[in-house]
């Protein structure tokens, strides 16, 4: 088991950001976690990060208890993720921005430039390694936020909507990269709006709306879920849709 949350909730205020969610993540699995905006995917992903503490419930990882760990912490256990909105360093390289990430796994320079070259090349960003990061296409913007979180280490990736804004190539390029990944020992929880790519790639899907979870099973029988349209599509979808 990679990653267990059981029973998590979140307030901001008078607001439940995440109402007693539970499900688990499996070693080298692919889960998707979808939902209408406000959901509540992303608040999940930064208490699974570290970001913040739940008020309720816990989080285990790799059968460790995680819960309320800060994120360098929880990154040190090997758990990554990437940010919706790519934050690179503007006034760093390609190969400067990885090597950040090279170096929570080693203090020597070189060993973290070569860690780091070997990054840039797993996520097809070879020869742009000198490249400024504010130079780089959005796709690009998006391959490096991967890099980024795969310098570190991990065993297993939170990745955010790294297809937003991309064209059907580019997603597919993603979508390859995702399963790649899973075959050679890394555990993937994306968070994704794009239905047809994260129901592609994904081998069970998690649906959240107003954050509690409606709908967890395979692709197929989630979007067929009467529940999962309307929460997509609003209450007064016909009863035949799906």
């Amino acid at each position: 088991m990679s990653l267990e949350i059981k029973a998590v909730t979140k307030r901001f205020g008078g607001l439940v950001a995440v109402n007693d969610v539970t499900f688990k993540v499996d070693d080298r699995e692919i889960v998707g976690l979808i939902g209408p905006n406000g959901a509540g995917k992303t608040t999940l992903f930064n208490i699974v990060a570290g970001v913040f503490p739940p008020d309720e419930g816990r989080i285990s990882f790799r059968g460790q208890d995680i819960t309320g760990m800060g994120t360098a912490a929880v990154c040190r256990l090997g758990l990554s993720r990437t940010f919706q909105i790519p934050q690179p360093f503007t006034s760093m390289t390609v190969l400067q921005a990885t090597m950040v990430g090279c170096l929570h796994r080693t203090a020597d320079i070189s060993e973290a430039r070569e860690l780091a070259l070997g990054v840039i090349a797993r996520v097809g960003l070879s020869e742009r390694e000198e490249l400024s990061t504010g130079a780089l296409t959005t796709a690009g913007k998006k391959r490096l936020e991967i890099a980024r979180a795969l310098a570190t280490g991990p065993s297993m990736i939170l990745l955010d909507e790294v297809m937003a804004g991309l064209n059907r190539s580019e997603v597919q390029d993603i979508l390859d990269l995702i399963r790649a990944l899973r075959d050679e020992g890394t555990t993937v929880l994306l968070v994704e709006h794009n239905l047809e790519a994260v129901m592609n790639v994904s081998e069970r899907i998690v649906v959240l709306d107003h954050g509690e979870v409606i709908a967890e099973g395979a692709p197929k029988a989630v979007v067929q879920d009467k529940e999962v349209i309307r929460a997509y599509l609003g209450d007064e979808v016909d009863d035949a849709v799906g």
